[in-house]
């Protein structure tokens, strides 16, 4: 029997100020959650008194208080982590950006808070404010599970901007550090991957579309969430449309129109749909809005009244 799939976590229909008053709820309950920690750790002492209390007993007693502290940090990471879906699978950088900028505390300090605003920044299109953040907020260290995500977002900056010569210089930067890595490091596959990106984006500026498309492909099979997808699948789109692979070049561009969210994509992708067919491509939802405002389903309506009446 094949396991249950997974329920996604979407903010989808909820509105700004509704997420941003849940995430002040999460917040004082991850608060309450470490205050508990220490409280249970403090009366656990009390237990004892100053005469009885021994080695043992004070070493159960602290760490007893680390493991509390660190059960309730990582329920408050997950909660944490629940609101990056609202930009990794609801596509919706502008509800993110909202959330994340009641947040930030060290925008001059390379920090998830910051390059997060940076990352919302970016997917609504935003690019050149997007790379200036990015620079105030400073290059992560070698070490930080940030450090090839934002070289992942600068290159993204830059090839929008049309910059091919500081892609270069990331390509050849970040795979000097993926050299210098051993083969066990847990960011490995954030380097590889980042190079396949760069290797796709230079590619298909040198017009050496092909190539591009195959890179394209390898992006979309190994993406993990639905952005990721998007943002391939876009890519993917342009270089059908300039490889003569129209059919295909359509299906990836309504896949981002479906899927798109408030990206910068799905205006992108709506251009390829139309440039292959000749006409606009309309969601099931934009189609349902129409006929509601053409009347449409009134019409039907009093059809099946008169049909049920007779």
């Amino acid at each position: 029997m094949a396991a249950p799939k997974k329920k996604k976590i979407t903010f989808k229909g909820m509105s700004t100020e509704k997420v941003v008053a849940q995430y002040k709820r999460t917040r004082l309950l991850s608060y309450a959650l470490y205050s508990l920690a220490v409280l249970f750790a403090l009366m656990s002492l009390t237990w004892y008194s100053v005469e009885s209390i021994t080695v043992f007993s004070l070493v159960v007693c602290i760490l007893t208080a680390v493991i509390a502290c660190y059960i309730a940090h990582n329920i408050g990471r997950y909660m944490m982590a629940r609101y990056l879906e609202i930009l990794r699978n609801d596509c919706d950088p502008y509800k993110f950006e909202a959330l994340y900028s009641r947040m930030e505390v060290n925008p001059d300090r390379p920090n998830p808070i910051t390059f997060n605003i940076c990352r919302a920044y970016y997917y609504e299109g935003r690019f050149q404010e997007a790379l200036e953040r990015l620079q105030q907020m400073g290059r992560p260290k070698e070490s930080s599970v940030l450090y090839f995500q934002y070289y992942n977002l600068l290159a993204c900056c830059y090839d929008e901007l049309g910059d091919v010569e500081k892609l270069v210089l990331i390509k050849e930067k970040t795979g000097k550090q993926l050299l210098s890595m051993k083969d066990k490091n847990k960011f490995i596959g954030n380097g590889r991957q980042l190079q396949v990106i760069l290797s796709q984006m230079l590619s298909q500026k040198e017009g050496r579309f092909t190539r591009s498309r195959e890179l394209a492909e390898e992006i979309l099979d190994s993406a993990s969430f639905t952005l990721a997808r998007i943002q391939a699948a876009c890519r993917l789109a342009e270089l059908e449309y300039r490889c003569g692979a129209g059919r295909s070049a359509m299906e990836h561009a309504a896949y981002v129109i479906d899927d798109g969210g408030k990206t910068f994509y799905v205006d992108r992708a709506r251009e390829i749909y139309k440039k292959c067919c000749g006409k606009e491509y309309v969601t099931e939802q934009e189609q349902f809005e129409r006929d509601l405002a053409a009347g449409v389903y009134d019409e039907t309506e009093d059809k099946e009244e008169q049909k049920d009446g007779a």
